[in-house]
């Protein structure tokens, strides 16, 4: 047979042979047969192991691609074994941050991971929630000695509570970090008169790096905002070409005419993940950032496939986009195709898997908590198992439902309306049905109708009692002692502000609770200053009187903690069960290894039956693609974390 010839082109692989090729384009996603007759295929390490299993002895490496492909083996063997260390040894450290240093000692895979970030260009730290990953990368940096100033894009909830508090804790007084008030004025002003150096730590929200793209049509001069249905034509209806003119703006310009030495960016998965052809505002920005030449980009998260493991490709783009340049190119390499058009994502490759996790060994840091911290107690998940009769199936806390909640929830199931107090409620889409159904199978409700400018009315749902979850909240706070002698402190997690107001002005009335004195604190999208959140987490943290934290797992559910608490009770689940981790992981935590006991309350015959048994399937895919790989069982994980 014909041997191949395969050389190094710049960011491509040339093929040349007397014969043809037949089955390329197939095996190896990115091929394409050129003008001049050869094959050229991406560069990276996982084509050339396709070629390797499609074509075998027929190739003939060229030398300057076998020098490329053993560096790159050489590098990921290095990184995962640094990743699969009990320690490692730091140089600098000591004696640039001795407290850091010495607070790393106690937990020794810190300082593997402050190591694996000093030797990288770009790092994700997919540690689970809970494990620092805070230090690890104050560590890195300053193990790697790169001078700043330093970019830290984090949730509102992690600025001021984590951020600067852990810099201001760990890092000697010449670190400065800087936070900024609301208000875009004021940040303007403050970001203007900021004078930064090599020990500066700028702490910005997501919404400061945003950046919006406008499109001006070169036949009538129209503007427009770059969105999905501007990708071919614009809003005049002219179409879009290659003279269109596309004019960048960002909503704080200085943040992106600075060189940075190090971007971190907190809570990647929220930022980073790939939803489209057309980049979020917020993406766009990230994408902008300048970090120098000696600098390195840092993608902290615990979850970072947010549920569907093809999301994951956000965040690598992002870290190295030579390495991840194009979505649909590096998704065919592990998933089939699937729909109409070919561009959905299908079933995943299995017998690909050790070629993903290989491509990103060298990139990536993930542990759990059952591997490195070891005196950390398992999670406890309180209830009765759905199914007795199977392993793993989800636990919770069953409750049946009874009068008027019960049949409004009936009414709304058989024909998705509802016949409440004040009026009727309706659902009109798929969605808003499933919506309804998850809400008055946590409570009754009624209808708030507010007037509009426009003269007409708007309906909208507010949670009422009676409610199974809340009465058993009442008698289960009760028999823990509330509210004279409450044995522990404890958090109720919802996605629904408006149950979660209801669950604490019934629980402040039922106990009796004194104005001044609050039995509940609360976080949600109503509290938008940083500032004001920082200091109900102070206060819930230290208080002697509140003991009940409300919390929002969207606006609260990252980035902050309550180790304060060991008992969290999840009021309803969203169809994003990480989201459940996170908000789990705001108390089980090493910064105070304890107990945590979880409650799950689920009506019995809802839509949280279904909505629990498709949330651990999901999970089911993440836990086994990110863990398994490493030994960590999934089913083993489950029960542990269960008992």
């Amino acid at each position: 047979m014909n041997k191949i010839n395969i050389e190094k082109k710049g960011r491509r692989i040339v093929l040349t042979t007397d014969g043809p090729l037949p089955g390329i384009r197939s095996a190896i996603p990115g091929a394409y047969e050129t003008v001049k007759g050869y094959w050229t295929v991406p560069l990276n390490y996982e084509t050339c192991k396709l070629l390797q299993a499609k074509y075998g002895k027929r190739l003939k490496v060229g030398n300057e691609l076998r020098r490329w492909a053993v560096g790159v083996r050489s590098s990921r063997d290095a990184m995962a074994k640094l990743a699969s260390a009990k320690t490692a040894k730091l140089y600098h450290l000591p004696e640039a941050a001795p407290f850091l240093y010495k607070a790393m000692k106690r937990r020794p895979y810190q300082k593997v991971g402050s190591r694996f970030v000093a030797d990288n260009p770009g790092t994700g730290i997919f540690d689970e929630p809970g494990l620092g990953k805070t230090l690890i990368a104050m560590g890195g940096i300053l193990e790697a000695q790169i001078p700043g100033p330093y970019l830290v894009i984090a949730p509102k909830t992690a600025s001021k509570p984590v951020w600067w508090r852990e810099i201001r804790r760990w890092l000697p007084r010449w670190h400065k970090p800087i936070t900024f008030a609301d208000g875009h004025a004021q940040r303007l002003s403050r970001l203007r008169r900021t004078v930064m150096d090599e020990h500066t730590w700028v702490i910005v929200h997501p919404e400061m790096v945003m950046v919006r793209t406008e499109l001006t049509c070169e036949r009538c001069g129209k503007s427009c905002q770059l969105t999905t249905k501007t990708r071919r034509t614009m809003i005049c209806g002219h179409p879009k070409t290659q003279k269109t003119q596309k004019l960048d703006i960002p909503r704080f310009p200085r943040l992106f005419e600075i060189d940075w030495g190090v971007i971190i960016n907190d809570e990647a998965h929220e930022s980073l993940i790939h939803r489209g052809a057309v980049p979020t505002q917020r993406r766009r920005g990230m994408d902008l950032l300048k970090v120098r030449a000696d600098g390195t980009k840092l993608a902290l998260t615990g979850t970072p496939m947010d549920d569907k493991p093809h999301n994951l490709w956000g965040t690598l783009n992002w870290l190295d986009p030579q390495a991840y340049p194009a979505f649909h190119r590096w998704a065919e390499l592990y998933w089939r195709k699937a729909g109409y058009r070919g561009y959905e994502i299908g079933e995943f490759i299995k017998e690909r898997e050790p070629l993903l996790w290989d491509s990103i060994s060298a990139i990536a840091l993930r542990r759990t908590k059952l591997e490195v911290a070891k005196d950390l107690p398992p999670k406890i998940e309180v209830g009765t198992p759905l199914d007795p009769d199977v392993e793993g199936s989800p636990t919770g806390i069953w409750l049946d439902m009874d009068g008027r909640q019960a049949r409004a929830y009936e009414q709304m199931l058989i024909g998705s309306v509802s016949e409440l107090k004040s009026g009727r409620l309706m659902a009109v889409t798929a969605l808003s049905e499933l919506t309804r159904l998850k809400q008055l199978a946590s409570s009754y409700g009624d209808i708030e109708w507010r007037d509009l400018p426009d003269g007409s009315r708007k309906a909208k749902f507010r949670p009422t009692l009676p409610s199974n979850k809340y009465r058993w909240c009442i008698e289960t706070l009760e028999e823990w002692g509330y509210p004279k002698n409450p044995i522990d402190k404890v958090v109720f997690v919802s996605f629904y502000t408006s149950l979660l107001e209801m669950f604490m002005q019934a629980i402040e009335k039922h106990f009796k609770t004194k104005p001044g004195n609050p039995l509940c604190a609360a976080i949600s999208g109503k509290v938008s200053s940083a500032h004001k959140r920082a200091k109900i987490i102070e206060r819930f943290n230290t208080s002697d009187h509140e003991h009940l934290m409300m919390l929002n797992v969207k606006a609260g559910g990252t980035a902050i903690t309550l180790d304060s608490a060991s008992r969290t009770i999840f009021l309803t689940e969203t169809r994003i069960p990480s989201q459940q981790q996170q908000a789990e992981d705001r108390t089980h935590r090493v910064s105070n290894p304890r107990q945590c006991y979880y409650y799950y309350l689920r009506s019995i015959g809802t839509v949280d039956v279904g909505t629990a048994i498709a949330n651990q399937e999901l999970a089911y895919d993440s836990y086994r693609l990110l863990d398994e790989r490493r030994g960590v069982d999934y089913l083993r994980y489950v029960i542990d974390h269960s008992r």
